[in-house]
């Protein structure tokens, strides 16, 4: 489904293969060409192949749900049109944004084949603040696969979780542990591992794509540019 990456310079996309029927959470790797930081409005941030009654789902702070449509019929109040493309449950046109590091449920009625472009942040590095006990949507701001490991973290307790989704819908947990068994190592240490508690060593978020995660305390990840 994700996987296919193309930059020149600081300016890349995501295609991405999407089933009919099926939620996927997505990510937001990049910000519009103005490199503010501010990243996309939905009705800029996805094209391609989008059926009408494809749905985005966006998590709010109160862990409610912001839904928009591709719907036919779209209305610009700027404009003062109506033309195909998103909108939110009223059918105004989404202006709403999305920041790079955002994670969001994608939903289309039939397959389809979607791109999201724009420019990769020029920042080092972007720091975001997860609240604590509670599950939240995150996701890499910049378009690259993560190891949880790899990462630099403020906050963690043990027993914190980090859930990605399969691409048979299922989920694979990772705990924040004291004794993570690293193999290579042949040693325990704290960090990131599967459920048999060996230390996670590779790359399991994939590129376009967001995950949970559940933190006892307000963690603090901060994202590494690959540039």
């Amino acid at each position: 489904m994700f996987g296919e990456v193309s930059s020149a310079n600081i300016v890349g996309y995501t295609q991405s293969a999407m089933e009919g029927g099926k939620y996927y959470m997505c990510a937001t790797h990049f910000d519009a060409t103005t490199d503010n930081g501010q990243g996309y409005a939905i009705k800029d941030l996805i094209s391609g192949e989008v059926p009408y009654g494809t749905q985005i789902q966006v998590m709010q702070a109160d862990t409610t749900y912001k839904i928009y449509y591709f719907i036919e019929e779209a209305y610009d109040e700027v404009k003062d049109e109506f033309a195909p493309g998103w909108a939110d449950v009223e059918d105004y046109v989404a202006v709403d944004m999305l920041a790079p590091g955002a994670a969001f449920w994608f939903k289309a009625p039939s397959a389809c084949n979607i791109s999201i472009a724009g420019q990769i942040l020029s920042d080092a590095s972007k720091a975001v603040t997860v609240p604590a006990g509670q599950f939240s949507m995150v996701a890499n701001p910049y378009p690259v696969a993560v190891n949880m490991n790899d990462l630099s973290w403020a906050g963690l307790t043990y027993g914190d979780q980090f859930q990605i989704m399969q691409p048979d819908s299922t989920y694979k947990i990772y705990y924040y542990i004291e004794e993570a068994y690293d193999e290579a190592k042949d040693e325990f240490l704290p960090g990131w591992a599967d459920v048999e508690d060996y230390l996670v060593t590779t790359k399991v978020l994939p590129v376009g794509q967001g995950a949970w995660i559940k933190p006892a305390a307000p963690v603090t990840i901060n994202w590494a540019s690959p540039l």
